[in-house]
This record gives structure tokens, C-alpha cells and sequence, in this order.
């Protein structure tokens, strides 16, 4: 394979066949995690909500009789939010690891099925790398973006809820700036991949290098080879440094995107929120809430702009993965043959 990003399938396809043969044989313990994802976000637009009594009933009224159960209010939501979230992630940490110990399963199944001139063909350190590093990216991307597309999204809703129950038209002005986002966030996770399969592959070489270098290592002594060898680890040492700096830069690059853009909103609801409250069209204890559930809002919309990057790079360990499941033996026996 070439260093460049090469599509065997469409992205649909192959995102399609990563649901079907890698995630659906635990769909029960991912949509019991989703619930509990659910209850979280719910608990999260709750906190948000009550926001609105804790301000106006208890500090601007002074009303006594409503202290002990607002606070018991909030005190049950964080509850609830944390044994969700301690649940969810128990759930989807056993799922992860479960996938990649089934799929390393199925690939060295696979791999004995092959003919030696597979082998001849693909070093041993490329295989190595798509049973370790290949299978490992994409458990850890897979995860990421089913619990972002989950926590996340449900969270976001949630909190979105709460802001346009207290005030829709402030609503409305604070979540414009967020859709002029999604277009550079999706370019971000396009390069990302490219990335990513580059990466990978160059790992591969690197790995093919060292086990060459090791198991011949009383020729390179004989023969005084060892700048030869030190030349090849370093060039490729350099490549993997040079990747994986332009993959952290284009990761890194979403997160403060996302916090320019609610830096935005944040301004808009403060100058046309007090404007509201000044001239008493909403009571502060509603703009507090409103605020608070912007505030909130601001994490998971983060994390779903990283949700992309998460998925492109679950799907280049995906791609490489299944060229090597979908490779047939040059040579096969005759059935019954001995």
C-alpha cells in the first residue's frame, strides 16, 4: 500500500460495515449506555433549570420555605449525573475492549488462512501494526464518537431546551453562530484521516526497519552497516514526528474554534439578555438560567466538534483493517484434500 488515502469503499460503506461487524453484536449494552447517557443529559438541563428558583425564589425573595428544596433539587441532579456517567463509561469501556479482542481474534484467524506469498509480500511489521495499532485506533475512535454522538448530543439538546423554554428569541440569536462551524470542523476531520492512514502506515515501516535491523543485526556488524541503518530509522522517525505533529496541530485546532464561536454567543446573551432584564421583559433568575445552560452547552458542543476527528480516524484503522480481511489466498486446497 502507498502512503496516500485510498478509498476501497465509501465512506458510508465502510462506516456501515464497521456498524454491522464490529458494534452490533453488543447494540444491548450500547443502548443501555445510551440511557444512561440520557439521564445525564436530562440531570445536566435540570441543574440548568433550577438555575431560575435558586436565583429569584431563594436569593432575590428571600423565601425560606424554598431553600431546602431547591438545594435538595440540585443535590439530586449532580447524583444522577454522576452514577450516569459512571455507568455509561463502565459500558462503553468493556464494549471497546471487548471489539478489539474480538477483532484481533478474527484477523489472526484470517492471516493463518493466507498463503506464504501474502507474507512475502507484507513484512511482518505492517501486519503487526494493523493487529495492534490499526485495531487499537479504531476502538479508541469508535468509542469517542458513539459516546459523542450519545453524551453529547443529548446533553447539548437537553441544555438547548432549557434556553429556549426560558427565552426562544435569545435562544435563537445565542445558537446562529454555531452553524458557521460545521463546515471547517468537517474539513478539519478530512484532513485528520489523511493523516492518520499516513501515520500508520509509516509506523508499519518503522516496525518492518527494527525487526530487519534486529534479526540481522551480526550482518550490519560485519559489514560496518550501522550508519545504513541509522539513516533508515531516522528518516522514517522524522516522517512519524512530522505526521504526528500536523495530526495533533489539526486536532487541536477544533477545540479553540469552538471556543471563539461561544465566546461569540456568550456576548450577543449578555448585551441583549441584560437588555432584556433592564427593561423588564425576563427576570434575572431566568437570565441566570439561560446563561448557565449556555455556559454547560459550551463542553458538549465542543466535544462534538471533536466527535468528526474522532470518527475519520476510527475509519482509516477500519479501512486498513479490512484490506487484510478481504484478502484471499493466492493458493487454495481442493475440498477434502488432505
Amino acid at each position: 500500500m502507498g502512503t496516500s488515502l485510498r478509498f476501497n469503499h465509501s465512506t458510508r460503506a465502510l462506516l456501515g460495515r464497521l456498524l454491522r461487524e464490529a458494534i452490533r453484536p453488543y447494540g444491548g449494552r450500547i443502548v443501555l449506555a445510551l440511557l444512561l447517557m440520557a439521564v445525564a443529559a436530562g440531570a445536566q438541563g435540570l441543574t440548568a433549570w433550577l438555575m431560575e428558583p435558586v436565583v429569584d425564589k431563594v436569593f432575590s425573595a428571600q423565601d425560606r420555605s424554598m431553600l431546602w428544596p431547591v438545594a435538595g433539587a440540585v443535590l439530586l441532579a449532580f447524583a444522577l449525573k454522576s452514577l450516569s456517567d459512571f455507568g455509561q463509561a463502565a459500558l462503553m469501556s468493556q464494549v471497546g475492549l471487548r471489539i478489539v479482542a474480538d477483532l484481533q481474534k478474527r484477523l489472526f484467524a484470517h492471516l493463518l488462512t493466507l498463503d506464504a506469498g501474502f507474507f512475502g509480500r507484507n513484512s511482518a511489521g505492517r501486519l503487526v501494526s494493523r493487529f495492534m495499532v490499526d485495531i487499537n485506533q479504531m476502538r479508541h475512535g469508535l468509542i469517542l464518537s458513539i459516546t459523542g454522538l450519545g453524551r453529547d448530543v443529548l446533553t447539548a439538546l437537553a441544555l438547548i431546551a432549557v434556553m429556549f423554554f426560558q427565552d426562544w428569541m435569545l435562544a435563537c440569536a445565542a445558537l446562529f453562530v454555531f452553524p458557521w462551524a460545521i463546515y471547517p470542523v468537517v474539513r478539519l476531520g478530512h484532513r485528520m484521516r489523511k493523516v492518520t492512514v499516513n501515520t500508520q502506515e509509516q509506523m508499519g515501516a518503522l516496525n518492518t526497519t527494527l525487526e530487519q535491523s534486529f534479526h540481522g543485526i551480526r550482518m550490519v556488524k560485519s559489514y560496518g552497516l550501522e550508519p545504513h541503518e541509522q539513516g533508515r530509522v531516522n528518516h522514517l522517525t522524522e516522517d512519524i514526528y512530522r505526521l504526528t505533529v500536523r495530526g495533533a496541530v489539526t486536532h487541536a485546532a477544533a477545540n479553540p474554534l469552538m471556543e471563539m464561536l461561544g465566546g461569540v454567543a456568550v456576548t450577543v446573551v449578555i448585551v441583549y439578555g441584560g437588555y432584556r432584564v433592564i427593561e423588564g421583559d425576563t427576570t434575572t433568575g431566568a437570565f441566570f438560567s439561560f446563561i448557565a445552560a449556555l455556559l454547560m452547552a459550551a463542553q458538549p458542543l465542543r466535544n462534538l466538534a471533536k466527535t468528526n476527528t474522532s470518527l475519520q480516524e476510527a475509519l482509516a484503522g477500519a479501512q486498513r483493517l479490512f484490506d487484510v480481511l478481504d484478502t484471499r489466498p493466492a493458493l487454495t486446497d481442493r475440498p477434502g484434500a488432505p
